[in-house]
């Protein structure tokens, strides 16, 4: 089930029965003041400095002044919203109710194999205490595989390092392909350990539609980007 307010797309089963937190996967701005997730100013934003790796910047009471490139942000602060930006790369939001902790991750196709969303899992556990069994995940609009055709310099990775890699490809010519990112990214939460029945995904192709979301692929590097954030306005219970 998906909900749109202006300028925003929220999941509202990623965050069922909980308080406090705020989700949303951004889209091209919409006519008028955009909607504010997390409104008030004592609401402190969190971006970093994204080149499509796999470093994960870790946010509690002990850390200084983030300094340096990430792809990935995790957290178990009130009052923080985390976020990344994406055109066409796939943005996914964590979440572990029972301990307060959750995290945006941008991942593109270096990322993806790079298992960066399971790195990000990974600070879950060991930086904050979280379960798997307790983790939600809400995958957001990218780039289909209808539209994602790639190459060799992707393909080849791919092969020598996912044994199962032609689950998430289609039309396969030579050293050409259809990549299903956002599939790709499923998977890897599932087998980081994550249920099925706890991840929830936003089908919609961000190149198939340019009245909603700008598109790297279909625009070229001048496009904008979408950001998409979480947040909690006060310590969950």
């Amino acid at each position: 089930m998906l909900s749109t307010l202006d300028s925003i797309i929220t999941v509202p089963l990623f965050a069922k029965g909980t308080v406090g937190v705020c989700h949303y996967f951004g889209t091209k701005p919409a006519p008028g003041p955009p909607a504010t997730p997390m409104g008030g100013p004592s609401v402190r934003v969190v971006t970093v400095r994204q080149v499509h790796g796999t470093d994960v910047l870790a946010i509690d009471r002990r850390t200084a002044a983030a300094s340096g490139s990430y792809d990935a942000i995790v957290t178990n602060q009130p009052g923080v919203l985390v976020a990344v930006e994406t055109a066409d790369c796939v943005p996914i939001l964590l979440l572990d109710p029972s301990k307060g902790v959750y995290a945006a991750v941008h991942a593109g196709w270096r990322g993806t194999l790079g298992r960066i969303v399971e790195k990000a899992v990974g600070v879950m556990q060991n930086r904050f205490g979280c379960h798997l069994r307790s983790i939600r995940a809400a995958v957001g609009p990218s780039i289909g595989v209808c539209c994602y055709e790639v190459n060799g310099t992707v393909l080849a990775p791919l092969k020598r390092g996912f044994p199962d890699w032609a689950e998430v490809v289609e039309n396969v010519k030579g050293t050409k392909a259809h990549l299903d990112l956002r599939g790709f990214n499923r998977r890897q939460l599932e087998e980081a350990g994550i249920g099925p029945d706890r991840i929830e995904t936003v089908n919609l192709c961000t190149a198939c539609h340019p009245d909603l979301f700008y598109s790297y692929r279909r625009d070229g590097a001048r496009t904008g980007r979408m950001m998409s954030g979480i947040g909690l306005t006060a310590v969950l219970s």
